[in-house]
């Protein structure tokens, strides 16, 4: 079984980790970063997982892009983890269409609540959501490991409406790459925030990092900077920063 993953503050790292340790077969884990720039992605697993975080209510794009270049075994078993803010917006219905364009099949398919990375979670939320995963993955482990099918209800039109508005305002808005910048006299030009960026989207010139025009809204550079001196603009600035707690910088470069 492949499982890939994307991970910024490591959410999806965590759960792909468990998942291999919960299956009793061989798992390889394949990072976004790893496979981001390659023209063609062939598996001959009988099992394929995507796991991800949800940003702006959908898929990220970019994660996206990479599925649509894979190669599949017929009867291939997909599977997909959604780590998500409590809210998947219409993510696992674009990964199911995406993979139907290729003639493949979503078979099973989850959402998994964590702390958020973008919008603040009340910090009670984050700790419960964080004492309950350990169960849901081992829930999740278990249809997976007897590959169970997975139903697909349909997205309520106010719920698709609410996802669309937040893809059109999210990135403009909210998580602006335009708007980024350090706080030049917490910076210290260690260069970190270019090593965990998963798209490479970070040049730093003059010891101070620039945001090129490939950003993936992740946030890595912004959780992960030892000084917090990496300012997104607005009120989100001022949230807490936040990795999960099983997963270390060293993890995700």
């Amino acid at each position: 079984m492949k499982i890939y993953y994307l991970s910024a503050t490591g959410n999806s790292l965590a759960a792909a980790r468990s998942l291999a340790r919960e299956l009793d077969e061989d798992v390889t884990l394949v990072s976004f970063r790893s496979i981001r720039l390659l023209p063609e992605i062939e598996t001959e697993d009988t099992a394929v997982g995507f796991i991800f975080p949800v940003y702006f209510a959908d898929v990220p794009r970019e994660f996206l892009a990479c599925i649509r270049k894979m190669k599949f075994r017929q009867k291939t078993y997909l599977f997909a983890i959604a780590t998500c803010n409590g809210v998947p917006g219409t993510t696992l219905r674009t990964l199911s269409g995406a993979l139907e364009q290729k003639g493949a099949h979503l078979s099973a398919a989850f959402s998994l609540d964590m702390p958020g990375n973008a919008l603040i979670t009340p910090q009670a939320t984050s700790d419960k959501r964080l004492n309950e995963f350990p169960g849901r993955l081992s829930q999740i482990a278990r249809m997976i490991a007897h590959r169970e099918q997975t139903s697909f209800p349909g997205i309520p039109v106010r719920e698709a409406l609410r996802s669309a508005a937040v893809r059109a305002i999210g990135p403009r808005f909210v998580v602006n790459p335009r708007k980024f910048h350090t706080v030049e006299t917490a910076c210290v030009g260690c260069g970190l925030c270019a090593r965990v960026c998963p798209a490479s989207n970070i040049i730093i010139s003059n010891n101070r990092p620039r945001w090129d025009s490939n950003c993936i809204h992740c946030l890595a550079c912004f959780h992960w900077c030892p000084k917090q001196a990496i300012h997104i603009g607005g009120l989100l600035s001022d949230r807490p920063r936040y990795h999960h707690p099983e997963v270390s910088l060293s993890d995700l470069c």
